[in-house]
């Protein structure tokens, strides 16, 4: 077999799931560029915050980004340099495919 386990196939599963949706792609792509508030991500991709928040939680459960609390607002960033990885290299794919 391919040395993974399964719980490790599980995870990835889980991790492609959690990005297999247009608007949380969306958030994604510009969070590897920088962290961001939920509200600036919220506009940048044309939701609304609540819209926006409940994408950026689920990515937050699944661990893929991390968050940051201020007195009366939320930052999101990738949450980990392997992450961060994986997804600059599925938008580099991506643009080369499509």
């Amino acid at each position: 077999m391919s040395g993974w386990s399964e719980d490790r196939a599980r995870d990835a599963a889980q991790f492609l799931q959690a990005i297999a949706h247009p608007t949380r792609l969306l958030l994604l792509l510009l969070l590897t560029e920088r962290q961001l508030p939920a509200s600036k991500l919220a506009r940048a991709v044309g939701v609304s915050q609540p819209a926006a928040f409940r994408h950026l939680r689920r990515l937050a459960e699944v661990g893929i980004l991390s968050v940051s609390s201020k007195t009366t607002s939320m930052t999101f960033a990738i949450a980990s340099p392997e992450t961060m990885r994986v997804l600059l290299e599925m938008k580099a794919a991506l643009s080369a495919q499509l």
